[in-house]
């Protein structure tokens, strides 16, 4: 089996992005949090974006594809930042966490995978590590700079035939 989709409200990714980003959005007179096309808030106040496929088609390599938007909006419109369609990527060389910008595919973040846990036909990476990458820091209007960390993220998934 090449690509797996699967319907599980536990199945998904959850991340806060960056504290300091969120609080300076919701610190704004005008500043909103938009969550859409199934992105919901978690009860630890992370944002979740629900599983959608696993594409292991590739040998070695593998693709988590999430779903949801969550778009942050500040300063009348003028800041606007999107987080829409998560996905990880993950290749012998590491792991990376891409978005959907309009047509475009963006690079947002290298990632560096902790063990995998597996229970239950469902494999869980906690605590992610998140570094910005030099795309990702164009995302946030240059605000911060490559190689800073953001919020660790958890990301759970239908069990992968081969583990990396």
């Amino acid at each position: 089996m090449s690509e797996l989709t699967v319907e599980r409200a536990d199945l998904g990714m959850a991340w806060a992005v960056k504290d300091s980003f969120v609080r300076y959005v919701q610190s704004m007179r005008d500043g909103r949090i938009l969550l859409r096309e199934g992105a919901a808030v978690t009860n630890t106040r992370q944002f979740y974006f629900p599983f959608r496929s696993l594409d292991q088609s590739d040998g070695e390599n593998f693709v988590l594809q999430f779903g949801g938007e969550v778009r942050f909006l500040a300063h009348h419109g003028l800041m606007s930042v999107s987080i829409s369609c998560p996905k990880i990527e993950v290749r012998p060389d590491g792991a990376y966490l891409s978005i959907e910008q309009g047509d475009e595919t963006v690079h947002v973040a290298e990632l560096r995978l902790p063990s995998v846990s597996v229970e239950d036909g469902v494999s869980t990476w906690a605590d992610i590590q998140v570094a910005l990458t030099g795309p990702g820091a164009a995302v946030f209007a240059d605000s911060y700079s490559a190689g800073e960390m953001l919020a660790p993220l958890t990301m759970r998934a239908p069990s992968l035939v081969k583990m990396p």
